[in-house]
């Protein structure tokens, strides 16, 4: 468990929320806007003000972590383009997988963030979000105003530097124009989103404008704004498999017709296409069968090192991890120890395939919250930007990580 520090000391219920109501100010104030979410008829408590010490050899063991972890995921992707067919692994749907392929860059995604469970005998990644992470207005924005507020180190400090330099990167594989506008886009009614492709378009250095997704008007020809101006190069905050559910005000689909037009260069999307197919849990399990076939040596070191064993089946293990291929915010998850279950949502992605992945506990962690001390379940999130590891997000919940589980700044001293 990591030492933490405290802002209200002894803890006194109304002392706290009343010092909880003013840092949440002050991060509204600068972007960040759900410190507290709304879900189950009531409010929950996201943002602990707590800030966790983390010893700077383990932010540097996660930092090289993630580089090593995001090299391996550009080698499979490479390995992949070069045996298509073994796309019907990931539980894509095979009117997407021409489009999985379809990226010239040589990036398979610009903004990516890996899961990784830091315990006594080691440290481990458990998945990747690379089509469409969040987390980075926690880590940019509520991150330095908490540690301000305890007057400590913000270890951060390079996130809005290397999303410069990706949008640099992406102007250039792009080919973006001086006078070309790019587009970002999420669900106007989700709120997190909304500030996190803000927050993005912000940094971005040429013409940028937001347009909400349900705008978006989708023609026979190309895609265009309400005002009929046409939509080249689009950021959508948007999961590229939910498209093919999307239709018109008639019933019409016009998710497919976006996707085709993806297909045929009428309009370039950010992140490209492939970073939905290695978003998919199924890679995990692809890294484990193909360790001695398609890596050198040293690759197959990191993979022992960085990775959990992860399978199609559950390949004779007694403690698992089982996971929906396409699942998100710890939809669908059973959690089993000893051939006993821990822990399951059975709500969403049943009808997902699924991999079995080696079960490896998380450590608890303390933080302060509205009802005094609560003890948890750690996860820490690395944020890889262009290639490039770019700040670290803390969250600390349930045995499943959900999307209650609470963010919880961090320094190194």
């Amino acid at each position: 468990m990591l030492p933490y520090k405290s802002l209200t000391e002894p803890f006194e219920p109304r002392a706290y929320l009343k010092r909880w109501e003013e840092l949440e100010r002050k991060v509204a104030a600068k972007g960040f806007t759900w410190g507290s979410l709304y879900e189950n008829y009531e409010d929950n408590q996201y943002m602990s003000d707590s800030l966790l010490v983390v010893p700077p050899s383990l932010v540097r063991e996660l930092e090289n972590a993630s580089r090593a972890v995001n090299d391996i995921f550009q080698k499979t992707y490479e390995q992949m383009v070069k045996d298509r067919s073994i796309a019907h692994k990931t539980g894509i749907s095979v009117f997407l997988w021409d489009l999985l392929f379809k990226s010239e860059k040589k990036a398979f995604s610009y903004f990516t963030r890996y899961d990784f469970i830091a315990a006594a005998n080691g440290l481990k990644v458990i998945e990747a979000n690379t089509d469409t992470p969040v987390g980075i207005v926690e880590a940019a924005i509520a991150q330095d105003v908490i540690c301000q507020e305890h007057k400590s180190i913000n270890p951060n400090d390079r996130i809005a530097a290397n999303i410069k330099n990706a949008w640099n990167q992406i102007i250039r594989d792009y080919n973006i124009g001086s006078s070309d506008t790019l587009y970002f886009t999420c669900a106007d009614w989700h709120d997190e989103d909304k500030a996190t492709v803000h927050y993005l378009m912000s940094l971005f250095p040429q013409q940028a404008e937001y347009i909400p997704l349900e705008q978006i008007v989708v023609e026979k020809e190309d895609v265009r704004t309400p005002a009929g101006e046409r939509i080249e190069f689009l950021y959508r905050l948007y999961p590229l498999e939910y498209f093919l559910e999307e239709e018109g005000a008639t019933g019409e689909p016009i998710g497919e017709q976006l996707l085709v037009h993806i297909m045929n260069d009428k309009i370039k999307v950010i992140n490209p296409p492939s970073s939905l197919l290695m978003q998919s849990k199924a890679i995990l399990a692809l890294i484990t069968e193909k360790k001695a076939e398609w890596y050198t040596s040293s690759e197959q070191a990191v993979i022992e090192k960085y990775f959990l064993p992860t399978y199609e089946t559950a390949h004779g293990m007694d403690s698992y991890v089982k996971k929906p291929v396409l699942g998100r915010e710890g939809g669908g998850i059973q959690i089993v120890s000893g051939g006993q279950v821990l822990d399951e949502d059975v709500d969403y992605y049943q009808d997902q395939r699924v991999v079995f992945q080696q079960y490896y506990p998380m450590p608890n962690q303390t933080i302060d919250t509205w009802d005094g001390p609560y003890t948890g379940k750690l996860l820490i999130g690395s944020h890889v930007i262009n290639g490039e590891p770019s700040g670290l997000f803390f969250r600390v919940g349930g045995l499943i990580t959900g999307n209650l589980s609470m963010f919880v700044a961090y320094t190194t001293g």
